[in-house]
């Protein structure tokens, strides 16, 4: 069966597409760009946005094993959502058991291991004990498994690490640059300092919660933008929002936008406590950050084009590829409050809309 979408913005800047145009796809691959074939359905996309499938970067869907996890295909495919990466639900002990989840589920899941061999199934101090490390068994897994786990995730929050500090972080990022793996590290809390995790970091690593406003975050007590923050930026560390219940603040996101520091992923952080509650999709993330000043473009690329990038992805509007996509819809919309974790308020007359997923 053939397919023709019409009047989409075609958007994939990997293979130099960003142009107004038609798709054509049969039975699932596409067969080219501003082509027409007159047995096709005609679906007309006035204008929406078509681009590699979305992937949401840091959400939490190893259900049972840990309190946290949500089901894989409710916040994945089910909101249009092709590929979520579980970050660090599990650790090399449960992998087999997350592994099983994965193979049932219609949403890709790609994975950042912890560190920890116990992962989120065992309380809040994954990484406040060496004896929860066990880098043998951790290398044998991400080794038998590269297609699936994709990088190493570590907590950097008082409450994770105890006494261990920063010391278990610089051994977890020296494990991955081992395996020649990115760490993404939640930040929280100090200590360990926000410049001390800074320094242990790379071009391709993730520091996410970047936004969050609790203290001693990216900005001094006289409100500038830290020397080192910019300075890791620059470099090539990938600044993730991953919203989550208590980490994303308007003001903070504003400012550092303004100073030219924008997000490189935009990721959701959905997990059984903040889902329906505090938050509900990465749509909603995503309008958050298009009322933050972010273009239709800027949008795209740290939910699409860079997630695909930094995963593996083969999921690019290429020529007698399968396709793998998106259609976003950037609306306008009665005026509407959205809130951030602190509770400040934004009044917004345009949303973000993921309206199907093509395969």
């Amino acid at each position: 069966m053939k397919t023709l979408y019409i009047n989409a913005n075609l958007y994939d800047p990997a293979h130099d597409i960003d142009t107004a145009g038609n798709l054509l796809i049969e039975d699932g691959v596409i067969l080219g760009i501003n082509q027409f074939a007159e047995d096709a359905e005609i679906v007309d996309l006035k204008g929406k946005w078509l681009c590699p499938s979305i992937t949401d970067m840091h959400v939490h869907c190893f259900k049972e094993m840990s309190d946290l996890g949500l089901d894989m295909d409710e916040i994945g495919v089910d909101m249009h959502v092709g590929t979520l990466v579980d970050a660090g639900s599990s650790g090399c002990r449960d992998i087999e058991t997350l592994l099983q989840q994965i193979e049932e589920a219609a949403t890709r899941i790609k994975v950042f291991i912890n560190y920890s061999s116990v992962g989120l199934t065992h309380g809040n101090q994954e990484l406040a004990d060496w004896s929860l490390i066990d880098e043998n068994a951790l290398r044998e897994v991400v080794q038998r498994y590269p297609g699936i786990i994709k990088g190493i995730k570590l907590r950097a929050s008082a409450s994770v690490v105890g006494k261990l500090g920063i010391e278990v972080i610089r051994a977890g990022k020296a494990f991955a640059k081992e395996l020649g793996l990115p760490v993404m590290v939640h930040i929280g809390n100090e200590p360990p300092q926000l410049e001390e995790v800074l320094n242990c970091l790379e071009k391709g690593d993730i520091v996410t919660h970047i936004f969050h406003g609790k203290p001693k975050g990216i900005f001094d007590e006289e409100g500038r933008l830290k020397p080192l923050v910019e300075e890791k930026y620059r470099e090539g560390v990938l600044f993730d929002v991953g919203h989550g219940a208590a980490s994303f603040s308007f003001d903070v996101c504003e400012k550092a936008i303004r100073e030219g520091i924008k997000p490189s992923l935009i990721s959701s952080d959905l997990h059984k406590r903040n889902y329906l509650s505090k938050l509900h999709s990465l749509s909603e993330v995503v309008s958050k950050l298009y009322a933050c000043g972010l273009s239709e473009r800027q949008l795209i690329d740290a939910i699409s084009i860079r997630p695909a990038a930094l995963l593996g992805l083969q999921n690019g509007l290429q020529i007698a590829h399968q396709a793998d996509l998106s259609v976003i819809d950037f609306q306008a919309c009665e005026p509407m409050i959205l809130k951030d974790s602190q509770g400040h308020e934004r009044l917004c007359r345009k949303q973000v809309v993921f309206e199907a997923l093509i395969r």
